[in-house]
């Protein structure tokens, strides 16, 4: 009985993680609201509601570029405006940086 109180966690489906992913880039990509280039992604930045919420997307953009476009996971993937064409951050691995909340 001991031991009914412990805390159990379960790992993600790395699987289902990357296939929600790939469907939501693809939707986004589908609306106009992003648009992706070789190592670019052009983007309107009233999308990132604050920091965290930018570093996520940067982190699974970057996934996203690694799977389908043959990008390294040393790759650096820059995050720009798509009506200014300013630049937002940029992510290398799961290494995100985001210059608009600075």
């Amino acid at each position: 009985m001991f031991y009914a109180n412990k805390k159990v966690s379960s790992k993600a489906n790395t699987a289902q993680q990357t296939a929600k992913i790939i469907a939501n880039v693809k939707t986004l990509e589908e609306k106009n609201v992003i648009r992706l280039e070789t190592d670019t992604v052009l983007l309107y930045p009233a999308i990132w509601k604050d920091k965290p919420t930018a570093l996520n997307w940067m982190v699974c953009l970057h996934q996203y570029y690694c799977m389908k476009k043959q990008f390294k996971s040393t790759d650096t993937l820059l995050f720009k405006n798509i009506e200014t064409d300013e630049l937002l951050g940029s992510a290398v691995g799961k290494k995100a940086k985001v210059l608009i909340f600075d």
